[in-house]
């Protein structure tokens, strides 16, 4: 059961509207990264996964998978809270980098900046134009657990090229619902497919389908074998 607190809000005449906000952790990170947001970027307006998306359409739900790559490549600053992490020292045990969809939220932002369990910024020497992406302590600590290059963390372009590459980096990550596992990557690779939960992992085959159809790759059918 999560807790809420109570708000009280002018009505009509002498009538006050109650409302009801949750005060669970996940409100809590919610108002901190809008507080980060609001101070130290001076952002008017943000956009979170989390609470954006309205889940029972079906259409809103598509057009954020078909766009969120986007939405984040063109976002003035993508804020990333590293719930586990006290120090980059802590990355192998982050949840962040195995989750499926975090990996769009690493490669499509050109700005990133990481925050640790506490909300300070990860990065030493921090400066409000600093850009994550482009510190080479973070960059090395990025590219141990993810295999990730240096050069995709700083300037990554979506497509169908290196397949096997891309897949790699995908292989370790994990989603709540398997279909996901081919909807993450729709903006990796930069291909348009319709998004059908319930279809289990012809999902996947369906993605791959979409990128042998615009791939020229000659590496595409180079991985193969079980999940990692």
């Amino acid at each position: 059961m999560s807790a809420a607190t109570t708000i009280t809000a002018p009505g009509v005449g002498s009538r006050r509207r109650r409302k009801r906000f949750p005060d669970g952790p996940g409100f809590q990170k919610l108002l901190r990264f809008c507080e980060k947001a609001k101070s130290d970027y001076g952002c008017v307006y943000v956009w979170s996964d989390t609470c954006c998306i309205d889940k029972t359409s079906s259409a809103e739900l598509e057009e954020a998978i078909r766009s969120m790559f986007r939405w984040y490549r063109n976002a003035e600053v993508c804020i990333v809270y590293l719930a586990e992490s006290y120090t980059m020292e802590d990355f192998d045990s982050e949840p962040w980098f195995t989750r499926g969809w975090t990996l769009q939220e690493l490669l499509a932002p050109l700005v990133v900046r990481f925050y640790n369990k506490d909300w300070e910024p990860l990065c030493p020497h921090w400066l409000k134009s600093s850009n994550d992406k482009q510190n080479t302590e973070m960059q090395d600590a990025i590219e141990r657990v993810t295999r990730i290059p240096r050069k995709e963390l700083e300037q990554f372009r979506p497509g169908c090229g290196r397949v096997y590459e891309k897949m790699v980096w995908a292989s370790k990550r994990q989603t709540t619902r398997v279909e996901d596992i081919a909807y993450s990557l729709i903006g990796i690779f930069d291909v348009s497919m319709p998004i059908a939960y319930g279809e289990g992992m012809w999902a996947f085959y369906r993605l791959t389908e979409v990128i042998a159809q615009r791939s020229s790759d000659r590496g595409f059918f180079a991985w193969s074998g079980s999940p990692s």
